[in-house]
């Protein structure tokens, strides 16, 4: 009976030493995101000059699974294949915004450039919902103003401004730089994790007979299309990286 025992009591020591190796060797999770996009119009080659929407989807998820990282930085580099001019239109700023009170009919009749949803579980009460994401042009053309509202699950109206930095040589000729304000990052005393960005950008308007876009299209790279290149800050010291190539 002892040694019967005995034979028990080293097979689940066993078991268990397994368990905890297993568990050691298991990998942490850790942020993966993915880039795809789509420009318009949809002719092969875009010609020079031609007005263009962008159109951005950025997936957001866990591996393996179980990684609540919450989003605090995006910055997206784009390629040398569409110029922004954002001098030409009317603007708004993120303050003017605010002192309304979020309400979008403040911001100038064409200063608006795109829309979107974002994505998000607030983990606090395991509540995933979509918000509203209005995006305007800034200052001077010097920046985008994104306004993001969110019903539920608590009504939250946020207005911020991401700066555009013109880059000159290598292969990317601006770079959008956000960073994302504490009320989208926790939502009743809980962190939020995004799950998903779609967010559609590109505007046009008649400048002394000419249509004019926000985007237009330049000279694009003979190999593989316009780069994007997306960099990625989460809280836990956490971050990830993406990259695409648009055809134009």
């Amino acid at each position: 009976m002892t040694r019967f025992r005995l034979v028990v009591s080293t097979g689940v020591a066993a078991l268990a030493l397994v368990a905890v190796a297993g568990a050691a060797d298991a990998p942490a999770p850790r942020p993966v995101v993915t880039m795809t996009a789509q420009v318009s119009p949809s002719r092969r080659p875009i010609p020079r000059d031609v007005p263009l929407t962008l159109r951005l989807h950025t997936l957001f998820r866990s591996v393996p699974a179980g990684g609540d990282f919450v989003l605090q930085r995006a910055e997206y580099l784009f390629g040398r294949g569409a110029r922004v001019n954002g001098a030409l239109f009317p603007s708004c700023s993120a303050a003017k915004l605010r002192h309304a009170h979020g309400r979008l009919s403040a911001c100038p009749k064409g200063s608006k450039i795109g829309y979107g949803v974002g994505t998000g579980r607030a983990v606090s009460v395991g509540v995933t919902s979509s918000g509203r994401l209005t995006v305007f042009n800034g200052p001077g053309g010097r920046s985008i103003v994104l306004n993001f509202v969110v019903v539920n699950p608590a009504l939250i109206n946020a207005t911020f401004e991401a700066p555009i930095v013109r880059l000159h040589g290598g292969r990317y000729a601006f770079k959008l730089v956000t960073l994302v304000p504490p009320e989208l990052q926790r939502i009743l005393d809980g962190d939020v994790v995004v799950q998903r960005l779609d967010i559609t950008t590109g505007a046009t308007r008649v400048i002394h007979g000419r249509r004019r876009g926000y985007y237009e299209a330049a000279s694009c790279p003979k190999h593989g299309g316009s780069a994007i290149h997306g960099d990625f800050r989460f809280n836990q010291g956490a971050s990830a990286t993406s990259d695409l190539k648009v055809v134009c």
